[in-house]
């Protein structure tokens, strides 16, 4: 579960707005590209991990949800650098991937989905001279941070369900079922969408 999977509450996180909580993701996430110190990355990670519970009340299991949806590939990162590019490269690169996950993930828990798309709608307002279609393009990227996450979570669970019944959990495996469920979540949006009134991207004025 890494984006769009929004916990209620009424911590300090929750309160503070969606706009702000979004600009401070982009800072970080360009703060990152600057430290190429691995103390101070480990530093800046413990303290995005301590927040859960300090600013939002949520504890440390959605610290660990966030980082399971994704450790096969923080591994096949880890190796991948530390072949190319030396363990300290690779360490870093990882620090830097999970402080991202994290953040975005604590941005996700305590922002709801509409209070995100009306922010990006709002930022997207000065490009409508060059055609853009602020609302529906608001929508469509809050949308897709709501799914990323429901991706990694219909794979973590097919793989979850193929250990206990003793298959062999591979990626290979695991593509066919994890594909057949993806598929039909996204039918289902498509049909909650409809039902809501929603227009076709290609048929809307």
């Amino acid at each position: 579960m890494i984006t769009g999977l929004y916990i209620p509450g009424d911590s300090l996180l929750h309160r503070c707005p969606a706009g702000v909580k979004l600009i401070a993701l982009v800072l970080i996430g360009i703060g990152l590209i600057a430290i190429d110190n691995l103390f101070l990355l480990c530093a800046l990670a413990v303290v995005v991990a301590a927040s859960y519970s300090a600013f939002a009340g949520l504890g440390v299991a959605p610290v660990w949800q966030a980082t399971r949806a994704v450790l096969v590939w923080l591994a096949l990162i880890v190796l991948a650098q530390a072949l190319l590019a030396g363990v300290e490269a690779a360490a870093e690169t990882v620090v830097r991937l999970l402080i991202l996950i994290w953040s975005a993930a604590l941005v996700s828990y305590t922002s709801r989905l509409s209070d995100m798309a009306a922010v990006l709608e709002r930022g997207l307002a000065a490009f409508k001279p060059l055609g853009v279609q602020p609302e529906k393009t608001a929508f469509m990227i809050a949308l897709t941070l709501r799914l990323v996450p429901a991706i990694f979570a219909i794979a973590r669970d097919v793989r979850d369900a193929q250990r206990a019944r003793g298959v062999d959990a591979s990626v290979v495996t695991a593509i066919v079922p994890a594909l057949t469920r993806i598929m039909a979540h996204a039918d289902a949006v498509s049909d909650a969408l409809t039902a809501r009134g929603y227009e076709r991207w290609d048929t809307a004025p």
